[in-house]
């Protein structure tokens, strides 16, 4: 099935410590493409806490391995329901 929306909603599991959270987002893309839309949720996760990202074991650590950030999801949504997220995310 093809995509014809250029907006995704992203959630991000992060480990600090004992704790563990959950973040979500929305994001417009520029095109309707898996590949861009991939390539933003690896922009945004590298670039999570803004800098010093060090690659390991399917995710990000940050602060010399301190924090633990990591893909859990992502999805194509719909314009309408990204103007209703970005109102509380």
């Amino acid at each position: 099935m093809k995509n014809d929306t250029r907006f995704i909603f992203i959630v991000l599991k992060e480990r600090n410590g004992e704790y563990e959270y959950l973040h979500r987002s929305v994001h417009e893309l520029s095109n309707s493409k898996r590949a861009t839309a991939e390539q933003c949720v690896q922009s945004y996760l590298k670039g999570f806490y803004g800098g010093d990202a060090e690659a390991g074991d399917g995710g990000y650590y940050f602060f010399n391995g301190e924090i633990f950030v990591e893909e859990s999801s992502w999805s194509f949504i719909n314009e309408e329901v990204f103007h209703v997220l970005k109102q509380y995310l």
